[in-house]
């Protein structure tokens, strides 16, 4: 709904991979970033959540302007970011499903700077039903999980952090078709909720079905904005093939 309000802004965002990217993300909005393999798309999300190095541009949440260069401070405003690989990237595969969890927001299950364990078992089992993990408990080592529950724990800590913003890159690589549905309704049901989301998936079914919009990427830069009825996989593949001179 573009009468919603405008939890994030990009401006000219130029970083590694990224060049002169431009849009604006609605509450409540779930954006699809499309593009073949090498495109620049996550390039572009590690740009936003400050994890990489951005040489132009702006990125604004909320109104207010994420500089610097720190993904704890991304998260701290309100932007996470479920990275493409889970094993390299999202989770430390030898710690336990509650450690994996409650990482991200260790000030809510502490106190006076000690991890109080009944309230941080708690609050992990919490986002744990929430996010529909099966596991064997809490202490299990997150290596043991299935491909979908792994992939879902990380939804249970991004969820933690209370984001206005959730970048989702790859939501669902490797996972079962199980994890699949589940994974999609959580998405659509924080949405209905108010969250701002930016899916980016190789899976045109998955973007098409998910997004209210889609911006198509080729060479790190958009070529199109797709709505409505033209938000289908013939236009997102003629867009993601098409030369970009004149554009």
């Amino acid at each position: 709904d573009s009468s919603a309000p405008t939890v994030l802004e990009v401006d000219h965002l130029s970083a590694p991979g990224v060049s002169d990217c431009s849009f604006v993300l609605h509450r409540g909005e779930i954006l699809g970033i499309a593009g073949l393999v090498g495109a620049g798309r996550s390039e572009l999300a590690r740009a936003i959540f400050r994890d990489s190095k951005v040489t132009s541009g702006t990125v604004r949440l909320n109104d207010v302007d994420l500089g610097g260069h720190s993904p704890h401070r991304s998260i701290g405003r309100g932007l996470v970011l479920i990275p493409e690989s889970r094993k390299e990237m999202g989770l430390m595969m030898g710690r336990s499903v509650r450690e994996n969890v409650s990482l991200s927001r260790l000030d809510l299950v502490s106190r006076l700077g000690w991890i109080a364990g009944i309230r941080e078992r708690r609050t992990v089992a919490r986002f744990l039903q929430k996010t529909t993990v099966k596991s064997a408990g809490m202490s299990q080592s997150v290596s043991m999980l299935s491909g979908g529950n792994q992939q879902k724990l990380l939804f249970a800590r991004s969820i933690m952090c209370a984001p206005s913003v959730l970048i989702a890159d790859e939501p669902t690589r490797g996972v079962d078709v199980g994890s699949k549905r589940a994974i999609y309704d959580l998405l659509v049901e924080m949405a209905t909720q108010g969250m701002g989301i930016i899916v980016i998936s190789s899976e045109l079914e998955e973007v098409l079905g998910l997004a209210h919009r889609v911006l198509v990427m080729r060479h790190g830069r958009f070529i199109t904005e797709l709505t409505g009825q033209d938000m289908n996989e013939q236009a997102v593949l003629a867009a993601a093939f098409a030369e970009t001179s004149g554009t």
